[in-house]
């Protein structure tokens, strides 16, 4: 028999030859289990190969590891297999030699028909034949041929006893074949019986074992994903600029500032139709009677063209004149408690304007002043000693100096506004400042003070200045500041990410040259050195922890956001591709 040598799992190429020089004999099978250390690289196997040849032995390999097999097999080992008989049969774990195949046909021979003395001694002559020659490892086919033939040979006749027994020739046992295994032919049927019932079971365990590796790939591998935000390190970037603009300039540049523009002159005329927004108050004036308190000590003559009474901004006025008005005096000094027998008799008066607003409950107070006195109200005022009633609102709509300015402003505003739009048209803006706008001709049907609801008013235009391009001003400033940051920082562009005013700081009269006071705010964001893909390799299986402190360590990135799918994922995916990685903004 061949020796076997089982391997352990850990066993090294140096472990296994030192097991290989105690084995005496020439030829030797080595069992490897799965995934043992032996077939984690097929170099192990070419340098065992290169040492059981400087031992000048043939090494075997037997192992139900696929990938062993391969290497073996390419490393120049020969293969051995374990043999597909029942699991009740005992059978060798490398192969079953020539002396059990032939017991079998002896076995058979001897069970065809009655036992004779010529096939008895033929038996034995068998026996001897067998019990000479090597044990060699045989094939299922070639036991099935072999068996065939034997069946095939005709039976020894039997003699009479007293005959000499004949002698059984190597024609009457030929020489079994090398085979594996040994495979009796009247069974044939129920080892095929066996075999369909166990290969049905292997397919079933086969489909579950599948189903089992595609629901844990599924779980595990496909469906996991991670969704990472990166967000680059950002600094605030602020520049003040003065950039020369004029129709001598042929190209923006962002070197010397300057700015090509176009010049502008143009003429409108213009009229629309305006609502009066004056009013003139037209409803009844309020009437009432008020009590003066004197506390001059000295008696007083109002007169009513001079004297005025007020109260928050609205005015009365005396309908008669007052004369020698007599002091106030206390009943109790003490108390500030007035005497009325030291009140002068009630006087009426009459609110300025009409208007429900004038209208005043009794005991109302009001302020005196008077053009010859003045205005002392500790000393003099008012009281009144009766409502102030009887004051109605009605107003009429009149043409006001405000209302005629505004409408001159208001033509300026759209011809300046029409000429933007035809600019527009071309690409082209006009600066604030950047121009001269002078009115010609204004004209207003009603003038300042007519009674009327609306008027109309007509306006000439001359609009003359410098337009530029905003498109050409935002890439020269872009530009300019390009050329002054560091090669790790980019600028933001994206509409809505930065701030640019610009104004015009200076015009010539002739309109051909001027000077842009510009002021950017922006932001920009540090570039990232390594690429999303080497980022998404580092970030294979690890925790958002982990993640955040591998990429927290380059110093580009200011913070991470993870998601993780499904939600109960810990960990980000074991494959790269699921690793989505954006760079915001």
């Amino acid at each position: 028999m061949i020796p076997s040598i089982y391997i352990n799992l850990e066993d090294d190429v140096s472990k296994i030859v030192e097991r290989l020089k105690k084995e005496a004999v020439p030829e030797v099978v080595l069992v490897c289990p799965k995934r043992c250390f032996l077939f984690n690289d097929s170099i192990n196997l070419r340098l065992l190969k290169k040492q059981a040849d400087l031992l000048k032995k043939t090494v075997s390999i037997l192992t139900m590891d696929e990938r062993g097999q391969m290497y073996a097999k390419e490393a120049g080992f020969g293969l051995r297999f374990l043999p597909k008989s029942p699991k009740n049969k005992t059978m060798s774990d490398i192969g079953i030699g020539v002396k059990p195949a032939k017991a079998a046909v002896i076995q058979d021979l001897a069970t065809e028909a009655p036992a004779t003395p010529a096939k008895k001694t033929a038996a034995k002559q068998i026996e001897k034949f067998v019990a000479q020659e090597p044990v060699v490892p045989l094939g299922l086919e070639e036991i099935k041929q072999t068996a065939k033939k034997l069946s095939k040979v005709e039976p020894i006749k039997a003699e009479e006893p007293k005959e000499k027994e004949p002698v059984l020739s190597e024609m009457a046992a030929p020489k079994v074949s090398v085979q594996e295994n040994v495979f009796p032919f009247e069974i044939e049927e129920h080892y095929k019986e066996q075999d369909v019932r166990g290969s049905a079971w292997k397919w079933i365990v086969g489909f579950l074992a599948v189903a089992v590796l595609l629901a844990a790939s599924l779980v595990f591998v496909v469906l996991p994903k991670a969704e990472v935000a990166l967000v680059p390190k950002n600094d605030v970037l602020v520049r003040d600029l003065e950039i020369s603009f004029g129709t001598t300039v042929k190209a923006a540049d962002s070197t010397k500032l300057v700015l090509p523009a176009t010049q502008v002159a143009e003429e409108l005329e213009l009229n629309k139709t305006f609502e009066s927004q004056g009013k003139k108050e037209v409803g009844n004036r309020a009437t009432g009677f008020v009590r003066i308190y004197n506390f001059t000590r000295l008696p007083l003559n109002l007169k009513a063209e001079t004297t005025t009474l007020s109260l928050n901004g609205k005015n009365y006025s005396l309908v008669n004149d007052v004369s020698q008005l007599k002091p106030t005096g206390y009943k109790n000094v003490r108390t500030k408690e007035v005497d009325p027998a030291t009140l002068a008799d009630p006087v009426e008066v009459i609110a300025a304007e009409g208007g429900d607003s004038y209208n005043l409950p009794a005991g109302t107070r009001l302020e005196i002043t008077n053009k010859v006195f003045g205005s002392k109200p500790l000393v003099l005022y008012a009281k009144t000693d009766s409502p102030i009633s009887g004051g109605t609102s009605r107003y009429l709509s009149v043409v006001s100096d405000q209302d005629v300015a505004a409408a001159q402003d208001q033509l300026k505003a759209a011809g300046l506004a029409k000429v933007q739009d035809k600019l527009k048209g071309q690409g082209l803006t006009l600066p604030d400042d950047a121009y001269t706008l002078q009115v010609e001709q204004f004209n207003s049907d009603k003038a300042a003070g007519t009674e009327s609801p609306n008027f109309d008013a007509y306006i000439k235009l001359k609009v003359a200045g410098l337009a530029i391009s905003e498109t050409d001003l935002e890439k020269l400033i872009f530009d300019r500041i390009d050329q002054t940051l560091s090669g790790n920082k980019t600028l933001d562009t994206k509409d809505g990410a930065y701030q640019l005013v610009y104004k015009t700081k200076e015009l010539q009269a002739d309109s051909q040259l001027g000077i842009l006071s510009v002021h950017f705010q922006g932001r920009v964001w540090y570039n990232l050195s390594t690429s999303v893909e080497d980022m998404a390799k580092e970030l294979v299986n690890k925790t958002p922890e982990e993640a955040n402190a591998i990429l927290s360590q380059n110093n580009e990135i200011d913070r991470i956001d993870v998601v993780l799918s499904p939600t109960w994922q810990k960990r980000l995916p074991f494959l790269a591709n699921n690793i989505k990685i954006k760079v915001q903004p």
